[in-house]
Parts: structure tokens; C-alpha cells; sequence
């Protein structure tokens, strides 16, 4: 067994095919097969099992799977530490930010990674908080920025931001003005939400709950821009985050409404794996994150 063989077994894996992975790796399927059943032999274990329309991995191989990307993680973390500099750091990361976010850092983080590790590779994944963490803990995230993460033995968190929330309609309503408005009006609209149970949607109907409110939902769409492009046209109002009204919304016909009596906001949170060694670049990656995170979303309230 040697690293080559555990990188081989990881893209196989990650692929779900030997010819998506022997094409990604540029080496031949036959000698991919090889290697992996050479692999199989070596721990007398069937790690994939293989089917009509690919391949899955057995108990074993998700058993080794762990095991195998932690080597490879190691090893490539131990070799990244004797680079002289920052510029030299090679591999690759993968960021996970939701859309309202992703509208707002996605630049500043590229070019700050650009600057600092120009010959490493940055992979940002936009999606919703609930299938990043799907994906976080199941090793195709590095690391990823969500909204009211749920507490967890595999993750690590720390809150970054609360971000307050705002109300936004077609400027011919509530006067036209961009000015607060109580949270208890949100009872006289008719509104466009995430389905359930979205951290924002959930965190909204808490506050209703406890004022007492009855609340109507006419529509619910999973994706920010079809929310707000909704919301253009007339269909109704909508809850969204502070930062995705700083993203820019072009559209004169919109008006932004901070909800107030309460303030409310859901915690933007960094979350990274809490029982996957992370690799140099992974981890001054995640600086680079927190920093750009610190300095973008300005008006947000610091996080406890």
C-alpha cells in the first residue's frame, strides 16, 4: 500500500466511477481497476461495490475511506509545512457559502486567495445552510459559512456574525421609503419563504409565534434569486438577510425595510470538520475566510 493507491481509492470514491475518476486522475481505467483491486487484496476487503450503473462503497471502504483521507490530508499538511512561503503552497480547498452570502464575498475571497496562493486551487459551493452541512460531514467540504448551525460532535463552530434581517416589497407599498419597520407588520403581507426548515424561516416564526402572530406564507421557494425576482414583480414580500440587500438589488421597484421591535438576525457561523485534519492550505484558508468575512459584512453585529 502506498499513497498513490489511498489518492487512487479517495477520487474513485469521490467519482463514484473508475472512468470519471481515471479521466480526472489522467492515468487509464485498466490500471485505475488494478490499483484498487491491488488495494482490495492487500486488506482483504471489498471496498466498492460494483453494479450495472457504477460503483458504491461497501461498509469497509467507508470505514477506510476516513482513514484514507485522513493519511492523505496528513501527509499533504506535513508537506505543505516545509514550503518556504505562502506563494509556493499547492492543492486544492473547497469553501461552502449560502447564496446571500455568496453574492457578497465570493470576490473579495477569490482575490485574496488569488494574491496569496497563486499556484492553489479554490472550489466555493453555493447551497443552502442545511446541504452544506450534508456535504461538510461528508468530506466534500473543507470548510463553510452557514446560518444557525446545528450543534454537533463533527463539527467545529464559531460564530462570526449576527446579521439582522430585513423586510423587502415593491417600493408603491408601505410608502415607498426605505425606513424600520415592526416586526408585527409582517402579519399584514403577504409573504414568499424557504421551505421548512429553513434557519431563517424558522427563526422568523419563532418571534411570530411568541408576539402572537399568524403569519401569511402564499409561497415558498428554495432560492434567493427567484425570492427576490418574486418579489419584483409583485407576488409578495419577503424576510432576507441583511447581506443580501448590501449584494445589490438593481431593481427600483424594491424597498428595504429593517425589522425592528424586536431586531432579529440569524449567526453566520464558520464551520469546519472537528474530526478531519485539516491541510495548511485548508487552514490558512479559513483565516483568509474569517478575515474577509470580518471586513465584508460590514453593519452586521459581532457575534457572542
Amino acid at each position: 500500500m502506498d499513497f498513490k493507491q489511498l489518492e487512487y481509492f479517495v477520487r474513485v470514491a469521490e467519482h463514484g466511477s473508475f472512468s470519471r475518476a481515471a479521466a480526472a486522475l489522467g492515468v487509464g481505467q485498466p490500471f485505475l481497476s488494478r490499483q484498487v483491486r491491488q488495494l482490495e487484496v492487500e486488506l482483504r476487503k471489498t471496498l466498492f461495490h460494483r453494479h450495472g450503473r457504477g460503483i458504491v462503497l461497501t461498509d469497509a471502504g467507508e470505514q477506510f475511506s476516513l482513514f484514507a483521507r485522513s493519511v492523505l490530508q496528513q501527509f499533504d499538511a506535513a508537506t505543505q509545512v516545509l514550503s518556504r512561503s505562502e506563494t509556493e503552497i499547492t492543492g486544492r480547498v473547497v469553501i461552502g457559502l449560502p447564496p446571500s452570502l455568496g453574492r457578497v464575498l465570493t470576490v473579495p475571497l477569490v482575490r485574496a486567495f488569488s494574491q496569496r496562493f497563486p499556484l492553489a486551487k479554490l472550489t466555493i459551493v453555493e447551497a443552502l445552510s442545511m446541504a452544506l452541512y450534508e456535504r461538510l460531514i461528508s468530506d466534500k467540504l473543507d470548510a463553510a459559512l452557514m446560518y444557525d448551525p446545528a450543534v454537533s460532535t463533527l463539527t467545529e463552530i464559531e460564530p462570526i456574525v449576527r446579521e439582522p434581517l430585513c423586510l423587502i416589497l415593491r417600493k408603491t407599498e408601505e410608502g415607498g421609503e426605505s425606513k424600520p419597520l415592526a416586526f408585527a407588520r409582517l402579519a399584514e403581507h403577504r409573504l414568499i419563504f424557504p421551505s421548512e426548515p429553513h434557519p431563517l424561516r424558522m427563526l422568523v416564526e419563532a418571534e411570530a409565534a411568541r408576539q402572537g402572530l399568524t403569519l401569511d406564507i402564499a409561497f415558498e421557494i428554495d432560492g434567493v434569486e427567484a425570492i427576490v425576482a418574486l418579489v419584483d414583480k409583485g407576488f409578495g414580500a419577503a424576510v432576507v438577510p441583511y447581506n443580501l440587500v448590501r449584494a445589490g438589488m438593481q431593481s427600483t421597484e424594491l424597498r428595504i425595510h429593517p425589522l425592528v421591535e424586536p431586531v432579529i438576525g440569524g449567526a453566520i457561523a464558520l464551520v469546519t470538520h472537528s474530526r478531519r485534519p485539516p491541510t495548511l492550505l485548508t487552514t490558512k484558508t479559513v483565516d483568509l475566510l474569517r478575515q474577509t468575512a470580518a471586513e465584508t459584512l460590514v453593519g452586521s453585529e459581532s457575534a457572542p
